[in-house]
C-alpha cells in the first residue's frame, strides 16, 4: 500500500501552513508551492478539496490566502489521508467479508483487520503539531551531526544560532 502524492503534498502544505496558524498568517498557493516544491495545479486542486473537507480555510482578495480551519493539533493524520485515500484497507475482505468464501473463519483476514486497525490508531494519533515537532526534532539532529562533525568545537557558527529555531 502506498500514501499517495496528493495524500503527502496535503500533509506537507498543511504542516507548512500550520507553523504560520499561532500569528494567523495565511499563504498564497504560489509560496506554498515554492516552499514546498509542489506543482501550482496539483496544489489548487489539493488546497479546493481541503478546503471542501473543512481542514483549509480560503479568503480572496486582498490580504486574503489560505489559512488553517483548525488548530494544528485538533488535524490528524488519518483524517487528512482518508480524505485523499479513503478507509485504509490492506485488503477487500476486511471492509467487505462477502467477497471472501472464508470470510470470519479466515486467520489472514483477521490478521489484515488488526494491521488496519494498528495503522488508523496511529495516524489518528498523530497530529500536525506532533508532525511539526518531529520536523524540528530531525532538523536539531542534523544540525547537531554537523556541529560535533566540526572538530569537536563548542563554538557555534556566527552566521547561526541554534536557540533561534526553537
Amino acid at each position: 500500500m502506498l500514501i499517495s502524492l496528493q495524500a503527502d503534498y496535503a500533509i506537507r502544505m498543511l504542516m507548512f501552513i500550520a507553523r504560520g496558524h499561532a500569528e494567523g498568517k495565511t499563504y498564497v498557493t504560489r509560496d506554498i508551492a515554492e516552499h514546498q516544491h509542489i506543482p501550482r495545479v496539483f496544489l489548487t486542486k489539493i488546497v479546493a478539496y481541503l478546503s471542501s473537507e473543512g481542514l483549509l480555510e480560503t479568503h480572496r482578495g486582498k490580504g486574503g490566502g489560505i489559512a488553517l480551519a483548525r488548530k494544528p493539533s485538533d488535524i490528524n493524520v488519518l483524517e487528512v489521508v482518508e480524505a485523499f485515500e479513503g478507509s485504509l484497507a490492506f485488503n477487500e475482505c476486511t471492509g467487505d467479508p462477502s467477497v471472501c468464501v472464508l470470510s470470519d473463519d479466515c486467520g489472514v483476514r483477521h490478521f489484515w483487520s488488526e494491521a488496519e486497525d494498528h495503522l488508523r490508531s496511529f495516524f489518528r494519533n498523530r497530529t500536525l503539531a506532533d508532525l511539526m515537532e518531529l520536523e524540528d526534532k530531525v532538523k536539531l539532529t542534523q544540525l547537531d551531526s554537523i556541529y560535533s562533525s566540526s572538530g569537536g568545537r563548542e563554538e557555534e557558527p556566527k552566521s547561526s544560532s541554534r536557540a533561534a529555531l526553537g
